[in-house]
């Protein structure tokens, strides 16, 4: 991501973690200038934001305050609908199929892995709590980005931490 080469990069943050966003929201624009972040709170407003109702997985009116994102990081576990619940109503959606999706915790078993892996996410990682350390995984961020539908995942051997 030359900051010369693309668009502003637009990331959907879904995350209840206030700090979390912060470190995430921090690492990715100091990483690219151009990258726009914008975040929600809970599993429901992710897919409100992106037209998808929550309940049938129809389409309604997306959030017209957020544009329609390049890449989606959501976090696992966070309040009123899990993490895998929401990636699986995005990636019924024909809209947002071709959007990579990573997933983040700070704590993921083998199963969570299997299950990113078999719901359509790019890839899982782990967060930290420190700006500085977030900044080598934007790296592997990225290549989600370049991935194309059907082309494969990053899943390191040991969880990529958020650095």
């Amino acid at each position: 991501m030359n900051a010369g080469e693309h668009k502003n990069l637009n990331v959907l943050v879904a995350d209840d973690n206030h700090s979390d966003v912060f470190i995430i929201s921090r690492g990715l624009t100091e990483f690219d200038a151009k990258c726009a972040v914008f975040d929600v709170q809970d599993g429901e407003s992710l897919l409100a934001a992106l037209g998808i109702d929550a309940i049938s997985g129809r389409p309604i009116a997306p959030d017209p305050f957020i544009p329609r994102p390049d890449l989606i990081l959501i976090d696992l576990y966070m309040p009123k609908m899990y993490g895998l619940q929401a990636l699986k109503l995005i990636k019924r959606d024909r809209r947002f199929q071709h959007i990579p999706c990573v997933l983040m915790s700070h704590s993921l078993s083998e199963y969570d892995r299997r299950q990113a892996e078999t719901t359509g996410a790019a890839g899982i990682l782990h967060k930290t709590s420190n700006v500085s350390e977030f900044r080598a995984s934007v790296r592997a961020i990225e290549s989600a980005l370049h991935l194309k539908p059907g082309q494969g995942h990053f899943y390191p051997e040991e969880t990529h931490t958020l650095r």
